[in-house]
């Protein structure tokens, strides 16, 4: 019987995962190089960087306006209650 110690199968299992990581950070930048080669090629012409920053700019936008609206709804009221 080949019985390992808490220390191996822990030693082992701190390989497996540093080997993971590094096939994840490989496979990640090669998704990022092939993303960039269609993006130049005209295929793909949005990255999910360039959503993420429309939808973020939408939503700063829409925090403004409906601070607007209340600071007027506000004014109305009072003006409303105090005449």
């Amino acid at each position: 019987m080949n019985l390992k110690t808490r220390a191996e199968i822990r030693k082992d299992n701190q390989l497996e995962e540093k080997k993971q990581k590094e096939r994840d950070k490989e496979r990640e930048q090669v998704e990022r190089e092939y993303q960039k080669k269609l993006e130049k090629e005209g295929i793909v012409t949005k990255s999910r960087k360039s959503e993420n920053d429309k939808i973020r700019n939408r939503g700063r936008k829409l925090d403004k306006i409906i601070l607007v609206v209340t600071v007027l709804l506000i004014i109305v009221l009072a003006i409303v209650f105090i005449f």
